[in-house]
Parts: C-alpha cells; structure tokens; sequence
C-alpha cells in the first residue's frame, strides 16, 4: 500500500528547481529568497486526500480544508504576509510531496543547530516521508526546514502556520525552542502565538469580510488543536477530541460575534456549502 502511494506521489509532485516566476509550479522571489513550490494536480491522489480530508472539513465547516486545490489567491495572500514579517528564505509547499527536497533544507538549515536538526528534524522528516501531506494533508509548518506544508485554500489558516515561522525566528534559542514545542500541550505555546498573530494581522490588513473569515477560521482550529491535544492522552481520543474542541470553537466564534457590533453574518450563514470568501490580495491595505 505505500509502495502503490509513493508511486503516485512521485508521478504528482515537482521536484525543487530554480525557475522563474512565470513557471506557475515554482519561483522564487528574488528580493526575499521566499521559495514556492506546487505539486502537479493528480485526479487520484488529490481525490484520496479530500476524503481522507473530511474530518478537517467537518471540525472547520469549510469543503475547503484538506481540499489539495489551493488557489492562487490563497498562495499570494500567504505570501504578502511573509514578506511583510521578513521570513526570508522560507519555503512553502503547495500540495507536494519532497522527502529530498525537504532532507536538502534540513541539513542546509543554519538558523537551528545540527544537533537539534539530525534528532527531532530528522523525526519529523521521517513523519512526513511516510505520512505524506499529499494523501493525509495538514497544514503545518516545520521549522527545522523552515517549509510551511499547505494543502487547504484557506488563506487564515495557511497563514496562521507560517505564523509560527515568525515565532522561530524571535526565539534566541529556535532550536531548543521548535524541539521543545514537539512535547504534548506545551506546543500549544506556539499554536497560541501563531493563531493570535494571525488574526492580528488580517485585523490589520484585511476587510471586515477578511477579518470575520479568519475569525471564523482559526477559532475551530485552534479549538481543535486543545481538544485533540488533551484527547490525545486517551487511546483513539485525538480524534473525538479534535472534533470536540472546534465544536468549542465555533460556539465561542458564534458569540463572540453576537456580541460584537460587526455582526452581519452568523455561522448557519457559512456552511460547507457556501464558505467561499477569497482572500484577494488586493484588499489588503499597507
């Protein structure tokens, strides 16, 4: 069975080059050294993953998390927000699956210590080898490559990942710090900062709509990522877990919302069925 999946993973994805922008797979920006790359689509395995997608979708309400079909306007609004934080170098991969590109920039990683990079980053290279994101999507960030994983056409939440990139780049010790956010509950530390940040940003950068999207968004998500952290010291708990806490977080969205004076829409309004709110980078303000 892994062997079948490697096979359509190599046949689905784009190996790491220097191209130029015009390449619609890979470029990189020649004033940051912010590096893009796009796995090529494949009908079979981007269908796989939208069903192994679909408690991500439910805990969200959004068809489009773990949706492996990420937009153009989702992958520019995620940039806009890396080049305005300065994470120079930083790579981002849409939907693809490298083990050797993602080996390359772990040993070529300086910012974090050898000794941090060839332990912990080598278990998470080895995770992410044989539990690709192409098939069991996630959206994350990994900051012994400093590559943010993203397989949802969802700009707040992409972006809440490359938030912790930021995170890594403020610590004195990242190395110590990303090995130690490894560890059960405490990596909610940088899951806080990461979703705070993030909405901080589309309050200062984005519409009311935009604004509303993200908090709509990352209140589930982070939610999700309490209950499936204290699930997780249950047997089979993550899971429940995960779905219970983005219950959580939608009913404290929910009334947050009829709370505030900005209430024009509730969440009945934004199903699976109709969250279709682009992220168009046009609306965001310097």
């Amino acid at each position: 069975m892994l062997l079948l999946i490697g096979c359509i993973l190599l046949t689905g994805c784009h190996s790491i080059g220097h191209r130029s922008q015009s390449d619609a797979l890979s470029y990189r920006d020649a004033k940051t050294e912010i590096q893009v790359e796009r796995g090529r689509p494949n009908a079979v395995i981007d269908g796989l993953g939208w069903v192994v997608g679909t408690p991500t979708k439910l805990a969200l309400w959004d068809r489009r998390a773990d949706n492996h079909d990420v937009s153009p306007q989702t992958e520019t609004a995620l940039v806009q927000y890396m080049e305005r934080n300065g994470l120079d170098g930083s790579m981002v991969r849409i939907n693809q699956y490298d083990p050797w590109g993602e080996w390359e920039r772990l040993t070529s990683n300086k910012r974090i210590h050898p000794g941090w990079r060839y332990t912990v980053g080598t278990y998470n290279h080895l995770k992410y080898t044989l539990l690709p994101g192409r098939v069991f999507g996630g959206d994350w960030y990994n900051p012994f490559t400093d590559s943010t994983h993203v397989y949802s056409d969802i700009a707040p939440l992409a972006i809440s990942r490359a938030a912790y990139a930021k995170d890594i780049r403020a610590q004195k010790q990242p190395g110590t710090y990303a090995a130690i956010q490894e560890l059960p509950l405490v990596n909610m530390v940088h899951t806080t900062r990461a979703t705070s940040d993030a909405l901080k940003y589309a309050a200062q950068h984005g519409t009311a709509q935009e604004q509303a999207e993200a908090k709509r968004i990352l209140s589930p998500d982070y939610g999700s990522n309490w209950g499936g952290q204290i699930a997780s010291f249950v047997p089979f708990g993550a899971p429940l877990g995960r779905l219970a806490g983005a219950a959580v977080g939608h009913a404290t969205n929910r009334l947050s919302r009829r709370g505030g004076s900005d209430d024009s829409q509730s969440l009945d309004e934004t199903s699976c069925d109709t969250a279709d709110v682009d992220w168009n980078p046009s609306n965001l303000n310097d």
